[in-house]
């Protein structure tokens, strides 16, 4: 994907610290089959669209602030059943999988990063809206497991989204790197 031919639409994206899930969580799990359709149709609208930024964003926020409180199921929400999560080189020199596919071997991939890492926040910044991908930047904050070593690092994850779904998922521990991977410069 080349930088020229690219509409991009940067937006700044803050979480809410929440210790449970609000409602309209609790809606969009009991009623599943109402998500994708919303998010296929917000989806194919232009990346400037304000409906779609609008509904981009409060999907992130509502799982990336799910995943910092341990809720998968709220934040994987809009996963593909095959999905497909690309490990950055340093968690794959740890022993994680170079590639994981499917919504349960996310799952996996989450619980081995909380038995490995404990509990970590992650704080995204900024969420730039590529047309067919999505790249959010921020920073993950925490504490080792077991060292107790306070973690705080660049962070950042390029989604792919299809139907309204996301069919791939791919984090990053520096943003140059993130930035060449979606066809940009910082």
């Amino acid at each position: 994907m080349s930088q020229e031919n690219l509409e991009l639409v940067r937006q700044p994206i803050a979480l809410k610290s929440r210790s449970r899930r609000g409602l309209d969580e609790r809606i969009f799990l009991r009623f599943r089959r109402v998500v994708i359709p919303v998010t296929r149709v917000a989806w194919r609208l232009p990346p400037g669209s304000r409906l779609r930024r609008g509904v981009i964003l409060r999907a992130a926020q509502t799982g990336f602030a799910a995943i910092n409180r341990g809720d998968f199921e709220s934040s994987f929400l809009i996963y593909h059943p095959d999905v497909e999560i690309i490990t950055p080189a340093p968690l794959v020199a740890m022993g994680f999988d170079p590639v994981y596919r499917g919504r349960e071997a996310r799952l996996d991939y989450q619980r081995k990063w909380t038995a490995e890492w404990g509990e970590m926040r992650f704080l995204p910044t900024e969420m730039l809206d590529l047309g067919e991908q999505v790249l959010f930047v921020g920073r993950i904050e925490g504490r080792g497991l077991s060292s107790g070593a306070a973690v705080d690092t660049e962070w950042a994850v390029l989604y792919t989204l299809s139907e309204g779904q996301l069919i791939r998922e791919q984090p990053f521990f520096d943003h140059r790197e993130a930035f060449k991977a979606a066809g940009l410069s910082e």
